[in-house]
């Protein structure tokens, strides 16, 4: 109901009071669940992860490599944001995660599920050959994760630059390092 209000009226004309009135509770109740109303929005993405987190891993398992399956995940979380919440509330979405980076670890409410989808694709990876083994999965989708943050905070810092393209990049970076390859520079 809030993420309807969020996406029709906008997220800042959309005040605590019609959320409130729209569920049909007192002003308070909306606060005593949500200090923010970004985080309505964090609760609503991830319920939506939770829901459909099956479906991405279901479909990622059947794609051929690591590099594939990182993409298809954000291009798929991606499209989730783009059909579910309008470009002003995803952003919010983005702003409140990346402001919320520092309290992660310790506070698993703020988790959205993205990063066990991605500890998915590297144990995959790591099993294929494609991913070292040394450091554990869930640290590399730790770092993997970060990096998409980071990313997502150039989108929205610098607007017309091409997501896809910025995620290729540091799809690329993560899986092959920044050594160059192709001998020196002349």
């Amino acid at each position: 109901m809030a993420i309807d209000l969020f996406n029709s009226q906008g997220f800042d004309q959309t005040t605590v009071e019609q959320i409130a009135e729209g569920a049909d509770v007192a002003k308070g109740t909306v606060f005593n669940h949500f200090p923010a109303k970004e985080a309505i929005i964090l609760e609503y993405v991830q319920t939506a992860l939770r829901e459909i987190g099956p479906e991405i891993v279901k479909k990622v398992r059947k794609l051929t490599d690591t590099r594939s399956r990182i993409t298809a995940l954000f291009h798929l979380s991606q499209e989730l944001l783009e059909t579910r919440l309008n470009d002003d509330v995803a952003k919010k979405y983005m702003t409140y995660m990346i402001q919320s980076i520092p309290d992660t670890p310790k506070r698993q409410d703020l988790r959205s599920g993205y990063g066990d989808i991605l500890t998915e694709i590297i144990r995959m990876g790591q099993q294929d050959g494609e991913i070292r083994r040394d450091i554990p999965a869930e640290t590399l989708a730790i770092y993997l994760d970060w990096n998409n943050a980071l990313i997502m905070m150039a989108w929205l810092a610098y607007p017309g630059v091409s997501l896809v393209d910025m995620l290729g990049r540091m799809i690329d970076l993560f899986l092959n390092g920044a050594v160059n390859r192709e001998g020196k520079d002349t």
